[in-house]
């Protein structure tokens, strides 16, 4: 009589570690994001990379990690990546359980049955793929191609999306009103697609961003009402504030061309040129229009500089 000795096959959770990220109350973000920020990693490389969502380790002073078993290391943020919104970490010290394979999203539809996993949590949970749709977020913040799942899970930032064949497809970011066929808003989740950075990785480890020309960056905070374009904040000191943006401006045109959408008016800015490029805005205040010239940055630069400037 023979035995079969089965491989051990990790459980996908052993690839997931808690984040715990400490933010000086001086940030920018700290006002909106708070100073303590929880969230969860997905290991993705053998040597221990991890991927979670950027908002809840931008401009923090401290990032930790602790896994499974409970081991937990100080991490540093390789790369902040603004377009996608993920960002990777590295672990100063390696107590990675396993990590996971990743894939892209070409062969899902709306209906695809997806399972979200989280940090400390044993259960999978099941979920379909409500739409795959464009996603545009006030803080200049456009994906072409969002996972949109339902029903909603509650502990979603950094979470990973995996499909049916355990391969990692997206990061949790967001909950928010999904539109049943019915008509009626109801809560679920959006998900940032992991294929947007893993093809960069190596380049990102090396040089905390993908490859490609920086976009340009206003630091204007804008909501899309009735087809207008509207300023609803201003990063303090940012090229918006410098150009005398004001909350409450109507943005009529980029360079001459008109915008009608949040999404029409990023990517108008984004082909108009890169980072550093000045920017022609038309702008209204409900009665009367003005044209200023706005001199971009890059975001990263832009945090980078203001942290220094605390500091000095």
């Amino acid at each position: 009589m023979s035995a079969t000795i089965l491989p051990f096959v990790r459980p996908p959770h052993d690839a997931l570690m808690a984040v715990r990220s400490l933010v000086p109350d001086t940030a920018l973000t700290a006002e909106l994001l708070g100073t303590e920020r929880s969230s969860h990693a997905v290991q993705v490389t053998a040597d221990g990379l991890l991927l979670t969502v950027g908002y809840s380790v931008l401009e923090a002073a401290e990032v930790w990690l602790t896994n499974r078993k409970g081991q937990t290391t100080e991490a540093i943020v390789l790369a902040q990546d603004y377009d996608s919104g993920i960002a990777l970490l590295k672990p100063l010290t390696p107590i990675g359980l396993h990590h996971l394979a990743t894939a892209g999203i070409g062969e899902l539809q709306p209906g695809s049955d997806l399972h979200i996993v989280a940090a400390n949590d044993k259960q999978i949970h099941k979920v379909g793929l409500h739409a795959l749709d464009e996603f545009a977020g006030r803080w200049e913040y456009l994906l072409d191609t969002a996972l949109y799942t339902q029903p909603l899970y509650e502990r979603w930032s950094g979470a990973a999306l995996l499909n049916d064949d355990g391969a990692l497809v997206g990061i949790g970011s967001l909950a928010l009103g999904l539109r049943s066929p019915t008509g009626q808003m109801e809560p679920g989740n959006l998900f940032i697609p992991v294929e947007l950075v893993m093809p960069h990785l190596e380049h990102m480890k090396l040089h905390g961003q993908r490859p490609g020309k920086m976009r340009p960056w206003l630091g204007a905070m804008v909501e899309e009402y009735n087809r207008e374009v509207h300023v609803v904040g201003i990063y303090h000191d940012a090229p918006a504030a410098k150009a005398g943006l004001r909350p409450g401006d109507i943005i009529l045109s980029v360079d001459q061309k008109p915008v009608h959408s949040m999404a029409s008016f990023f990517r108008t800015v984004w082909q108009h040129g890169p980072a550093g490029s000045p920017l022609p805005l038309t702008l209204s205040d409900g009665t009367d229009k003005r044209e200023v010239v706005l001199a971009t940055t890059d975001r990263d630069s832009f945090f980078m500089q203001y942290a220094a400037n605390l500091i000095n």
